[in-house]
């Protein structure tokens, strides 16, 4: 395949799954493995997170002002409690990140963790009370919703859909749990994206990867944007369980074919 069209396709790729609960990082790994494609290259993969960082914060300039607050009084969620819940991942991260790219970046660790992980969303939807709404967390939920947020870091988890998972485990609807998810990925995603971006070799950067950079940024920043917005409009009518057989489906069938 042209590589400006790979581009492109991961970049909407990267656009639809980075906020649904499937798992983004699994899907830019398998791909590329079942169509054959060379690595599109660290800088590419951060262009296409920027776009969707993007997107999570025009969604909420845009739809949710007044989400956040430095007060610990706020209604929604103050900025300590983002930074609580950001911590053990960012931690967890900067210890094992290294270990876990090399050793379970696998399509055998990624089908396993993508079917067990849907069964248990599935299962905590069903038995979810659904009864707390974000402006009810506290420290100690938004630590615990952190903590879960940690084993993300396993490709094939999802981050949102573990977010989702602790919180509805905790009684929060389904919104909230979402919402949870979205203020939770920008801190996550900004710091490994300035990770990453001083891994880089400046002599990596050229006019046609910039050119590349540009479009992969445009689409996933476009296609998140439009995935965060119906997303939320959605759950209450659909639920979990159309991503969660698609993840058990999506499992299986890597098993059979790629194992």
């Amino acid at each position: 395949m042209n590589e400006l069209l790979q581009i492109i396709f991961l970049s909407i790729i990267q656009g639809i799954t980075e906020f649904l609960p499937i798992s983004s990082s699994a899907h830019l790994i398998i791909f590329p493995h079942i169509f054959g494609w060379k690595d599109q290259g660290t800088f590419l993969d951060i262009s296409m997170h920027f776009g969707s960082l993007l997107a999570v914060v025009y969604y909420f300039y845009k739809f949710q002002k007044g989400i956040f607050s430095s007060s610990n009084t706020s209604d929604f969620i103050s900025i300590k409690k983002i930074i609580i819940g950001s911590l053990p991942v960012l931690i967890f991260g900067f210890i094992f990140y290294d270990y876990i790219s090399l050793n379970f970046r696998s399509i055998g660790i990624i089908s396993i963790s993508t079917i067990f992980f849907a069964i248990l969303l599935l299962v905590s939807e069903y038995f979810a009370k659904n009864n707390k709404e974000i402006k009810n967390i506290n420290n100690l939920d938004i630590f615990i919703i952190g903590l879960f947020q940690t084993i993300a870091l396993v490709p094939g988890t999802s981050r949102s859909a573990i977010i989702i998972l602790a919180a509805l485990l905790l009684g929060y609807n389904k919104k909230s749990s979402i919402i949870i998810a979205l203020i939770l990925a920008f801190p996550v995603i900004f710091i490994a994206m300035s990770h990453e971006i001083l891994m880089i070799n400046n002599h990596l950067y050229d006019f046609s990867i910039l050119i590349k950079s540009i479009i992969s940024i445009l689409i996933s920043f476009l296609v998140s944007f439009l995935v965060i917005k119906y997303f939320i409009k959605l759950i209450d009518i659909t639920g979990f369980y159309p991503y969660m057989i698609y993840r058990i489906f999506l499992g299986f069938f890597l098993i059979i074919f790629f194992l």
